[in-house]
């Protein structure tokens, strides 16, 4: 865990890997003691980042709630979007057919 400047502690743990794709969870302390969920995914392809989103959730009453709906989010999305989910860079190459 990491302690702010304010003395609230933020934490950043991994969650898991789910079909080849990193999540964490990033959720932050708020000042009213609420917590703010947000989720990164990564895909990685060998050494790199092939893709990465970075979503932001509700806000929860505690970090166990944030955290949980942090999973549930990380899992849908990638079963919404692995397929689909491509490095898209522009290019002046024509592909070759």
């Amino acid at each position: 865990m990491k302690k702010s400047a304010g003395s609230q502690e933020t934490r950043l743990s991994a969650r898991g890997i789910y079909k080849g794709y990193t999540f964490a969870d990033v959720s932050t302390p708020m000042e009213n003691g609420r917590y703010r969920a947000r989720v990164a995914i990564m895909a990685l392809d060998g050494t790199r980042t092939r893709s990465q989103r970075f979503i932001d959730l509700e806000v929860f009453s505690t970090q166990e709630e944030a955290g949980d709906r942090v999973v549930a989010i990380a899992r849908a999305w990638i079963d919404a979007n692995a397929e689909n989910d491509q490095l898209a860079l522009p290019t002046n190459f024509a592909p070759l057919d």
